[in-house]
């Protein structure tokens, strides 16, 4: 496989495997040797706000940083707030 750095959207109802074909595409990027980190990101924005009240931000962002296939499922079925929306486009 040729593994460049690209953004994947995979949009589409509920039920039709979105969840699936991300676990896929990591997994075979897993035996690939590649690192390969799953969240949700519900939890993934609960983890970033916990850090930023513990002093641990900076190291939550490095370890994101680090991970060379982030998949962030469940990714806006809720509106962002303010924080959020800043948080994630940095």
């Amino acid at each position: 496989m040729d593994w460049r750095r690209r953004n994947v959207l995979i949009g589409g109802p509920t039920g039709v495997g979105k969840t699936f074909l991300s676990c896929a595409l990591g997994n075979a990027a897993a035996r690939a040797g590649y690192t390969v980190l799953y969240l949700r990101a519900p939890r993934l924005f609960e983890t970033l706000q916990q850090s930023r009240g513990d002093g641990s931000h900076l190291k939550i962002l490095t370890k994101l940083s680090r991970v060379q296939l982030l998949i962030i499922d469940d990714f806006l079925l809720t509106p962002l707030a303010d924080w959020e929306r800043r948080t994630y486009l940095r």
